[in-house]
């Protein structure tokens, strides 16, 4: 398969977080209530839009988280084109159990052991009701097998989801055991090109940076002087 040079068509995977919703400017924990965005929320979902519609990017494949603040940034973002969104369970933000939809200082003042906790091991592992690093990981890597199962190098694939369960599904497209941490604006993009055919392969196909690209991590640009 390496034959075939670096002018190869790939598989572009895209993800974006949702743009602000109302727990956002709240400053609460994450959670899997339907919340909305913010008026300043949906200018960032039309900044996006501006944004991929001046790239001409062409996506032959929209899927969403079907929390309501993924879904309406995936609309809003998507409305230039003829395009069904598909809403995909696994690309949901991770569960939080008791920490949420609450603000640290709630959570401080309602589990207080719960939270010494948390802070002594920044492990959700320890919150009553949340996924465990184990059950993120593995809904993690279903996304990404999904894609390369299921699409090809001719495929552009856009994905809105949430920070939280993205840092999974990144750390799985890079084949990392570590959980990286990283900034992530509302609306941030994560490009990658794949070769789809070669995922699974052992050996020099892996090695061979011309099958694997990071185009974009983490770029908001579009929002740069704008409210």
């Amino acid at each position: 398969m390496l034959n075939r040079g670096f002018a190869m068509n790939l598989l572009k995977l895209t993800l974006v977080r949702h743009a602000q919703s109302i727990g956002n400017a709240n400053a609460q924990w994450p959670s899997r209530a339907d919340d909305r965005l913010t008026e300043a929320g949906r200018r960032q979902a039309v900044r996006l839009r501006l944004r991929l519609q001046q790239e001409s990017h062409e996506p032959t494949h929209i899927y969403s988280s079907p929390i309501g603040r993924a879904l309406e940034t995936a609309r809003i973002a998507s409305s230039i084109w003829d395009q069904r969104i598909e809403t995909w369970e696994d690309l949901a933000e991770n569960d939080v159990g008791l920490f949420s939809g609450l603000t640290w200082a709630e959570v401080e003042n309602r589990f207080p052991h719960v939270a010494r906790a948390f802070t002594d091991t920044w492990s959700l592992d320890v919150v009553d009701g949340a996924e465990t690093h184990a059950q993120r990981t593995a809904r993690a890597q279903r996304v990404v097998n999904r894609v390369v199962r299921e699409h090809g190098n001719a495929d552009r694939v856009l994905l809105f989801s949430h920070g939280g369960i993205m840092t999974h599904i990144i750390g799985r497209v890079l084949g990392t055991d570590r959980l990286w941490s990283f900034g992530m604006r509302n609306t941030a993009i994560f490009e990658f090109d794949i070769d789809a055919d070669s995922w699974h392969e052992r050996g020099q196909s892996r090695v061979t940076p011309g099958l694997w690209r990071i185009n974009r991590f983490g770029d908001a640009s579009h929002l740069d002087g704008h409210t």
